[in-house]
């Protein structure tokens, strides 16, 4: 039973967001905002960076790597539920993969790992593929 009608605009609002948000993006994407994976940070990484995007939200990348193969990534994000399904989408299509093949990875490849984005959600691909070139650019640098 409804408390009151504040509940029932509550559920109905809730009702249309979801719909939105199902129209918006993909079931892949939106278990991304909701479940993230990959999230955190490495104590002693062989390789960071750390990005700010366009819109603010700021993107880490750590990177364990062993012969030339990342055996472990994890990122970490103050943004949006976009840069998480990003910064997710990254770190999965990457990880066991050799360092030349994670540079290869495109702001596009993420937005159709994901399903698409709509336009507004593009500069979160490219924060979280950017910030995954430059950990790369940092091992590299270190690894002489």
């Amino acid at each position: 039973m409804l408390e009151n009608g504040n509940d029932y605009l509550y559920f109905r609002m809730q009702d249309y967001l979801d719909r939105e948000m199902e129209r918006l993006y993909s079931k892949k994407a939106i278990s991304y905002f909701h479940n993230p994976v990959n999230i955190g940070r490495i104590a002693d990484p062989d390789a960071s960076a750390a990005m700010k995007g366009s819109c603010g939200d700021t993107m880490e990348m750590y990177l364990l790597i062993e012969e030339e193969i990342i055996k472990e990534i994890k990122f970490f994000t103050d943004g949006c539920g976009v840069t998480l399904a990003c910064g997710s989408a990254v770190t999965v299509m990457v990880k066991g993969k050799s360092i030349h093949e994670a540079l290869k990875i495109s702001p596009y490849g993420v937005m159709d790992d994901l399903g698409g984005l709509p336009r507004d959600g593009i500069h979160c691909a490219i924060l979280s593929v950017v910030t995954l070139h430059k950990a790369i650019a940092d091992y590299l640098l270190k690894a002489g």
